[in-house]
């Protein structure tokens, strides 16, 4: 059963991610079409694929620049994590306490699911 929902949900990305790259194609063309009414289709070919190239880059040193990044150890995360709980506690504690109780709610009706799927 875990195996075939994991099936599904990697299917189901595979289509999002396939229409976001359609609809980013799309974005493209509009873009060089809008720029093709201003300019030469030439020039606004240009434009539009170096624009695409520094994107490119930007995206690659940025992948390059988290790739470097050493993970933090489990208690760091957990010690950040008190912090920023901490913190938005003190600025506001009402919308901590709201925030505490659509956790509880969620746990309770995601624990009741989760026993209900183990019976069956």
């Amino acid at each position: 059963m875990k195996l075939r929902r994991l099936g599904l949900a990697l299917a189901v990305g595979a289509v999002a991610l396939a229409v976001a790259l359609i609809g980013a194609a799309f974005l493209v063309a509009a873009a060089y079409l809008w720029l093709a009414s201003v300019l030469p289709r030439d020039a606004a070919a240009a434009i539009l694929g170096a624009a695409l190239v520094v994107v490119a880059l930007l995206l690659l040193l940025l992948a390059l620049r988290r790739r470097r990044r050493e993970p933090l150890a489990p208690e760091e995360v957990v010690f950040a994590a008190l912090r920023l709980v901490a913190g938005s506690v003190q600025s506001a504690p009402e919308k901590a306490l709201i925030a505490a109780l659509i956790a509880g709610v969620l746990s309770e009706w995601f624990g009741e699911r989760k026993e209900k799927s183990g019976r069956d």
